[in-house]
């Protein structure tokens, strides 16, 4: 598919933030690690159906999401078939059931986002997504991309990065480097009894990553709705207390809010 000569003739000139694959080699791949044949498939932000294409003829049903009508209406018209339906609106507003398999290019603006939808509804995806982006899900406890997101991200999946996209790979060229990421679903997500109230611990914590726990925690307070005299009482009885908070792992953290859980 030549997607710059498809731009062209619908009159469409890329704005910031949109960018369109061109890479036959790298659309394969997308689409093979997405493992879709007979499954309930989304792609998000579909374009000029460079992805759409390959996946219609593998998958048993493809839900194609495009915001932009000029690109929506050419996606039906060139695509529309039994097993595709083309759904013109805003990702961040469209409802993930019965979805089994997520497979995009999807927004670079809008990857943390559509990430952490995907985590809550454990759909399976392999993602096109930017490069740092995915540094910081598959970073491991005191490594310096490791995070916040890092977290939330392998609560909800196992995370994989298969493969580096090169800026070049598509049109108009962004200004970072992009990969190929595949998220398995994470079946095994025991102990944690309020997951608003674990990923506000992680959150609260993590802003003050290099620090030890117990001092992340006072400094914290304030997310965490708590006085400084509630959070100096706690502080000591903390678990794993005297660890930076870049370096616990994820059963810690558990640990941490289910200690927690009761007394704040």
């Amino acid at each position: 598919m030549d997607t710059e000569k498809t731009l062209r003739e619908l009159g469409i000139k890329p704005v910031k933030g949109q960018n369109f694959l061109v890479s036959e080699v790298t659309v394969e791949a997308l689409v093979e690690a997405g493992e879709v044949e007979d499954k309930q498939v989304l792609e998000i932000g579909a374009g000029t159906g460079a992805i759409t294409s390959k996946l219609s003829k593998k998958a048993e049903k493809v839900y194609a999401v495009e915001n932009n009508s000029v690109l929506a209406n050419h996606l039906k018209k060139e695509f529309g078939n039994l097993n595709l339906e083309v759904v013109e609106g805003d990702i961040l507003e469209y409802d993930f059931d019965n979805i089994d398999r997520c497979v995009a290019n999807i927004p670079f603006h809008l990857s943390s986002e559509i990430i952490e939808e995907l985590g809550r509804k454990q759909v399976q995806s392999a993602l096109i997504i930017q490069e740092d982006l995915a540094d910081r899900i598959v970073a491991e406890p005191g490594e310096p991309d490791y995070g916040r997101f890092t977290v939330l991200v392998n609560y909800y999946f196992i995370p994989v990065k298969l493969r580096e996209v090169p800026a070049s790979s598509f049109k108009p060229a962004p200004d970072v480097n992009a990969a190929i990421i595949k998220l398995y679903p994470n079946r095994d997500r025991h102990g944690v009894e309020n997951e608003d109230f674990f990923f506000k611990i992680v959150r609260a914590l993590f802003t003050h990553k290099r620090k030890k726990t117990r001092n992340a925690f006072v400094d914290a307070r304030h997310i965490l709705e708590i006085t400084k005299d509630e959070a100096k009482d706690l502080r000591d009885e903390l678990p794993n207390s005297e660890k930076r908070v870049n370096d616990l792992e994820i059963i810690q953290l558990k640990e941490i809010a289910r200690f927690l859980q009761d007394k704040i």
